[in-house]
């Protein structure tokens, strides 16, 4: 990533006091553009972040609220799906940091700053829908010409299984075999 970008998600702890301190953060196309193998390639999400900050910890509470931009599964027309979302993240600064996981980070008494822009890149990725389709209000339904292209262009399919007229003669034999 470039650092120009990554220094906008800095966090330098250890100039701050205990207390809460307020952060916004604008991820759009230039910030998912980072991110090689990011889903997302048009969005526009805010970021509030409250940290709170102890003598060995501190809290960061996320909101997240904007919009990302897809196609559509069904008719290909472009999609803006609205996302709101929150996430916390616990930072314990230790003599001797653990392994990070997912909701709880690890750094070290004698490091100054920690970097937030591949947590903001996983947490916004989490918003994505399972499936971008058109909604009414702003947007409209489904194309209407595609869709009803699609109804004339498929042919009905029936699934009632089709019935062999003939049956093999054995198969005859067999049903009248009588069980006691």
């Amino acid at each position: 990533m470039a650092s120009q970008i990554t220094s906008a998600y800095e966090i330098r702890f250890s100039a701050l006091k205990n207390g809460f301190h307020y952060y916004d953060y604008a991820l759009d196309n230039a910030f998912f553009a980072q991110f090689p193998e990011s889903l997302i390639t048009q969005a526009k999400v805010n970021v509030r972040l409250c940290l709170e900050r102890k003598t060995r910890e501190m809290v960061l509470d996320f909101v997240f609220s904007g919009a990302i931009h897809g196609t559509c599964d069904r008719c290909l027309t472009d999609v803006e799906h609205p996302v709101e979302g929150d996430a916390r993240l616990l930072v314990k600064i230790e003599d001797e940091p653990a392994e990070n996981t997912d909701q709880i980070w690890y750094v070290s008494t004698t490091s100054w700053s920690f970097q937030l822009a591949e947590y903001l890149y996983e947490s916004a990725s989490l918003l994505l829908p399972l499936r971008f389709v058109c909604r009414g209000g702003k947007q409209s339904a489904c194309d209407e010409r595609l869709s009803s292209w699609m109804s004339t262009a498929t042919p009905a399919v029936s699934h009632a299984p089709e019935v062999d007229e003939q049956t093999d003669p054995r198969w005859e034999k067999l049903k009248q075999i009588k069980y006691n």
